[in-house]
């Protein structure tokens, strides 16, 4: 099950991947990873699913599908499992600066 989660409302576009692939997914992606403090991700997958692990979790807490982006949380260590036909890509948000 998919847990649902939302970026902040203050936050702005700040970087994007390229699309990966089963066969281009970065092995950091592949291992145990997190984003920098203050810093969201969006998954956005294009064709197959993309399983997302928690540290410690057996269980993906969401596998994610097209149409259905999912936000990873800024210092949530975490590593994903792709689909042999997946294409997805990852952008960033930061809080806005005044």
């Amino acid at each position: 099950m998919t847990e649902e989660r939302s970026l902040p409302d203050d936050v702005e576009p700040h970087g994007k991947t390229r699309l990966f692939t089963n066969d281009t997914v970065p092995d950091a992606l592949l291992n145990h990873h997190d984003l920098q403090a203050g810093k969201w991700g969006l998954l956005t997958v294009e064709a197959g699913t993309v399983s997302f692990f928690r540290q410690g979790d057996t269980e993906p807490l969401a596998v994610i599908a097209p149409g259905k982006p999912f936000v990873i949380l800024p210092e949530e260590i975490h590593y994903v499992r792709v689909s042999e036909d997946a294409r997805f890509f990852v952008e960033f948000y930061m809080r806005a600066r005044n």
